[in-house]
């Protein structure tokens, strides 16, 4: 066979594959992969959402949002990020900036870059040193949640309190 895949006297040839290596053989990859498990919805550093975002996935926050969230999954607000909305999520993670109540069924974890502004309702607050918080939390258990700590002897309606 000649160059170009033609014979010595002009006519093209077979196609012939490029020999191989001798060992295991890998499939190519696919043209277009499924996201990784552990991947979150990213919203990018020049882009704006204004209105609700809902769902079950891990939302990563770069650019800015407006409006309203809830996710039953993980946010986190990256430092060039930008929320302007009340959040629901099962936990927030703020480094960049938040003005909005924040309800966190996990926990709400303001970095040393974050600022939050607004009132935060979750079991477990974090506040790094050089963080800024502005607003009121609570870290009561939710309503219908049974309380962690568990009384040995009488229940509260056993008991006669004197005033």
């Amino acid at each position: 066979m000649g160059i170009f895949g033609k014979e010595p006297d002009g006519k093209p040839g077979p196609a012939t594959p490029p020999p191989q290596a001798p060992g295991p053989r890998t499939a190519p990859p696919p043209a277009q992969a499924a996201r990784p498990a552990g991947s979150a919805c990213v919203i990018g550093a020049k882009t704006t959402v204004k209105g609700e975002i809902t769902g079950d996935e891990d939302v990563l926050v770069e650019g800015a949002v407006e409006g309203q969230v809830r996710i039953s999954r993980d946010l986190r607000v990256a430092a060039s990020g930008s929320v302007r909305a009340n959040i629901e999520a099962n936990s927030v993670i703020v480094s960049g900036e938040v003005l909005g109540d924040v309800t966190a069924a996990v926990r709400v974890d303001i970095q040393a870059t974050g600022r939050l502004t607004g009132n935060i309702r979750a079991p477990k607050i974090v506040i790094a040193e050089g963080a800024v918080f502005r607003g009121n939390s609570d870290m009561s258990p939710r309503q219908g949640e049974a309380k962690s700590t568990v009384m040995a002897g009488p229940t509260d309606k056993d008991r006669k309190v004197a005033l």
